[in-house]
């Protein structure tokens, strides 16, 4: 599976999360008076948000790496992470909204205009904590920053979208739902834009039963190895363990090391401890062999 495939599916989990969580927001929305208070009420809406979105982005990996127990580890990891990140992220949204919106609550002029960017900035200070999250659960420093940028861009890009939308079309019955898939698509697609252009390579898999697949190459380390733990999970393979590889990802470039003293790791064929990478390097990790691409 390509990276462009890959893509295409985060921006499809953003939508989906987003379309999910509308029905039981306004569920949420139909029992508010129930709350003990109105931030209660913005926690559980943020939570409801991010676990939908956390739950939809975990299962990538597991389908794009062809890894059936991934699937479920990141569903259930990308929900608890999610739940806790939208929880956090709104009360710190609507932290951000009240010391925005009080410098802007002058006049009718600057209201109309200030209110709902203040609520943009709002949403994307969630979509920047859900974003981080998404990259602390794969434990990896570099990628939560990545995801906290995408988060943020795409948070911010939505979230001035949906509140300007709903000062133009007031109370039209698919403003919500459209506003809530909107808003998941357009986090996604900050995710995805941002982890593109972060990228340092791309790891093609050329033999055994998960040939084809594609795996990305962002800074930080990437490890290669026979459990669902390992960044690119080689389950089906022999002759690997757990961390049998790891590539650490910098400005200056790529470098592969061995993961254990008796981990094999071929590159071009000869045996290497630690080697810099080069694209089209031809790189054997126990059974599996890769193809270094330009991302």
């Amino acid at each position: 599976m390509s990276l462009i495939t890959r893509r295409m599916l985060i921006l499809v989990a953003g939508a989906v999360a987003g379309l999910l969580a509308w029905p039981l927001s306004e569920l949420l929305l139909g029992v508010q008076t129930g709350f003990p208070s109105y931030l209660t009420f913005i926690v559980a809406s943020g939570a409801l948000f991010g676990g939908f979105f956390g739950l939809a982005l975990g299962t990538i990996d597991g389908i794009t790496g062809g890894i059936a127990a991934r699937k479920w580890t990141g569903l259930v990891l990308g929900a608890v992470f999610g739940i806790v990140a939208g929880g956090i992220g709104a009360l710190a949204g609507q932290a951000i909204f009240l010391a925005v919106g009080q410098a802007v609550l002058v006049s009718p002029a600057s209201r109309s205009i200030g209110i709902p960017l203040a609520r943009g900035i709002g949403w994307a200070v969630m979509g920047t904590i859900i974003g981080a999250a998404e990259g602390a659960r794969l434990r990896s420093g570099q990628r939560a920053a990545i995801g906290a940028l995408g988060g943020f861009v795409g948070g911010l890009a939505g979230g001035v979208i949906i509140e300007y939308g709903s000062l133009a079309f007031g109370s039209a019955g698919w403003v919500r739902p459209a506003a809530s898939v909107v808003l998941g698509l357009l986090i996604a697609a900050g995710f995805a834009v941002i982890e593109r252009g972060f990228l340092l390579g791309s790891l093609v898999l050329v033999t055994g039963p998960l040939r084809g697949r594609e795996y990305p190459l962002p800074p930080g380390r990437t490890t290669i190895g026979r459990s669902v733990r390992d960044t690119i999970s080689l389950l089906p393979y022999d002759g690997l363990s757990t961390q049998h590889a790891v590539i650490i990802g910098r400005k200056s470039g790529l470098t592969l090391e061995s993961g254990a003293t008796d981990a094999e790791v071929r590159v071009n064929e000869e045996k290497v401890e630690r080697v810099d990478l080069k694209f089209d390097d031809v790189i054997d990790v126990g059974k599996a062999r890769f193809v270094l691409k330009t991302p």
